[in-house]
């Protein structure tokens, strides 16, 4: 049940630092750059054509779908990473 909580909790946070981490990731020049050069199309490519994205709208919410769903990636890592120094440092003391 403990563990049940403790996810449910870990989960909520990091949904809570999507949207954060999102406007970080999208401050950062090189990535949005990366994303809608033809390097950046080509790798998603198979991405436009798995969701029937067509024109530029289609492929904005496509490539918003990626950064969200790696902000989120990130946001797990971070908030894992937290939990685990925290739980560390307690059974230390």
């Amino acid at each position: 049940m403990k563990r049940l909580i403790r996810f449910s909790i870990e989960f909520v946070v990091a949904l809570a630092l999507t949207l954060p981490v999102f406007l970080l990731i999208t401050k950062i020049n090189a990535i949005p750059a990366w994303l809608y050069s033809a390097k950046g199309y080509a790798a998603l490519d198979p991405l436009f054509n798995l969701f029937g994205a067509v024109g530029v709208e289609g492929h904005e919410d496509v490539i918003l779908g990626v950064l969200l769903l790696a902000s989120f990636a990130i946001a797990i890592v971070i908030v894992a990473g937290a939990d685990t120094f925290l739980r560390r440092r307690a059974q230390r003391a």
